[in-house]
């Protein structure tokens, strides 16, 4: 139970005092990313296989094919996102850069996301 109590003080006076303001956010930005990416990395494989169906023309051939590529994808993600998670009160890599893009699943510059511009749409 001390050893326990020890890790908490530890852990909280490394969060408390990070040095900067600036440091304070990119720790807490790490944390956030790593949490996000440790539950949704799982959802890679839907994602890799929705990219593949849309690249090939609506194959369903290619889509599942790409499965195994989405499930290490989902692998690599998730375990960035726990790596994120626990390391960061850390600096690693070098000012809390992003290891793995886009930075989470959802969101804009996401290079699977389906956007409809003008007279462009499904129903068009």
């Amino acid at each position: 139970m001390k050893k326990i109590l020890a890790l908490c003080l530890i852990l909280v006076a490394v969060t408390l005092f990070p040095g900067t303001p600036a440091h304070a956010n990119g720790a807490f930005n790490k944390l956030g990313r790593g949490f996000i990416n440790t539950l949704t990395g799982w959802m890679e494989v839907f994602y890799t296989a929705n990219k593949k169906f849309r690249e090939h023309d609506n194959d369903v051939f290619h889509a599942m094919a790409s499965i195994p590529e989405g499930v290490v994808r989902a692998f690599i993600r998730t375990s960035v996102g726990v790596y994120e998670t626990l390391t960061f009160p850390l600096p690693i890599p070098e000012n809390y850069e992003v290891i793995v893009e886009p930075e989470f699943l959802f969101t804009k510059t996401n290079p699977y996301e389906n956007v409809y511009t003008n007279d462009e749409g499904p129903y068009n």
